[in-house]
This record gives C-alpha cells, sequence and structure tokens, in this order.
C-alpha cells in the first residue's frame, strides 16, 4: 500500500505512485445492474486506461436496457465511509463523479473532494429527465455549485449539457462544444466534453472542448 493522503499538502499522486504500479481512480457513481452505465461501467473504463478502479457506490438504479425507473439512495454517511477508509491508506491519482442519488449526495462528496483540491476530478452529469422535477433541480442546482467548480473535465451528452449549462439558449442551431466549453468555464471547469453532437449525413461527434476551441474530436456513423 501508498502512504496515507490526508490533503492537498501531500506529494502529487504521481510522486506518490510506487514504480511500476497503476495509478489509482476513485469512482463516486450508482450501481446499474444493466452495465449501460454507473459504477460498472466505470470500472471497465478504468481499466481498460490502465489504472485501478477505487469503486464508491452511491446509489441503486432501477432500470433496464431503455429507461431508468428509479434509484435508492446510499446513506451520505456510509458513502463518506466507504471512500474515507480507502483514503486512508491508498493514494489516488484522479477521481471520477458520476450519478451521486441525490443533493446530499452531492454534498457529502464535495466534501470529500474539498479535502483533496490538488487531485484532478473528471465529473459526468448524466440525463435526469426520470427524476421528480423538485428532485432533479435540487440535484442540478447542488451540482452547479459544489462539483462543477471541482471539475477539470465536465462530461455529458450534447443536449444534457446544453440545458444545463445554457438553460436561455434561444438560436436556431445548437452550441458549439466551444460554446457550452466557455459556459462551463465560468463556473471553474477547465474542459467539457461533449458526446452525441449531431453532424450532417447520419454521423455524431464526441468533441472535447476548452473555452478557446475544440482540441479533439471522434466521429461516428
Amino acid at each position: 500500500m501508498n502512504a496515507p493522503q490526508t490533503g492537498p499538502e501531500d506529494h502529487t499522486a504521481a510522486e506518490d505512485q510506487d514504480a511500476g504500479s497503476p495509478a489509482c481512480v476513485m469512482s463516486f457513481n450508482a450501481n446499474d445492474a444493466s452495465g449501460a452505465s454507473g459504477i460498472g461501467a466505470d470500472i471497465a473504463t478504468i481499466a481498460a486506461m490502465g489504472a485501478h478502479a477505487l469503486p464508491v457506490v452511491t446509489s441503486l438504479l432501477i432500470r433496464d436496457s431503455a429507461e431508468v425507473f428509479e434509484s435508492h439512495e446510499i446513506d451520505a454517511e456510509a458513502v463518506i465511509d466507504q471512500a474515507r477508509s480507502v483514503l486512508e491508506d491508498i493514494t489516488i491519482a484522479s477521481w471520477k463523479v458520476g450519478f451521486l442519488g441525490s443533493a446530499e449526495g452531492i454534498s457529502a462528496v464535495a466534501e470529500i473532494l474539498s479535502d483533496y483540491t490538488d487531485t484532478p476530478l473528471v465529473s459526468y452529469l448524466p440525463n435526469l429527465s426520470w427524476m421528480d422535477e423538485d428532485a432533479q433541480m435540487a440535484y442540478l442546482d447542488a451540482f452547479r455549485e459544489l462539483i462543477l467548480p471541482a471539475s477539470q473535465v465536465l462530461v455529458g451528452n450534447h443536449k444534457t449539457l446544453t440545458d444545463f449549462l445554457l438553460p436561455d439558449w434561444d438560436a436556431e442551431r445548437s452550441p458549439s462544444a466551444r460554446e457550452l466549453a466557455v459556459a462551463a468555464a465560468e463556473h471553474g471547469c477547465a474542459y467539457v466534453l461533449v458526446t452525441g453532437v449531431q453532424l450532417p449525413d447520419q454521423f455524431i461527434d464526441n468533441v472535447l472542448a476548452s473555452p478557446q476551441g475544440a482540441v479533439a474530436g471522434e466521429r461516428f456513423e
């Protein structure tokens, strides 16, 4: 095991990481029994990148292959205990935040993140249309206030990020990834990874962008 990581004053994760051992990424996300998203997808993705996942379950999604029906939140204290126990003796290289269950879950995770401000955070905003309107608004408000400013990269579907970052957008065309990045930067987030951007001729694009413009992209038919 690596030396305890007690806060942002510690050495960087790269300096602390044992030679030859994989980087550790702590992921906060829901358990999705369909495997389409959530903690299972995070573990697979992190492993595919050659890193080791430290999964912290924040809620249980009830869904099929097409839609989410409901979720059952994990108690905020249990979320904190899952993370703190691991963080006591494992040095992490980065965070991944997915669906945190509720505004209270966001507050619990943000409390942990605030102790490690030098560790980069990738956050994902899912489509929350299945949630009760009041719960959805509370979640988005908490995410905007507590998670977005701490994020290095915000990931989400083109429409989801447009509704979240540019709710008053009324132009006939959809906003570009750069315009979404400009809006995210106003909250302190350096980059956006916009998925599902509709292109002509039945193509879609996934675009990584900063306020200065597109950094990279990958098109699919």
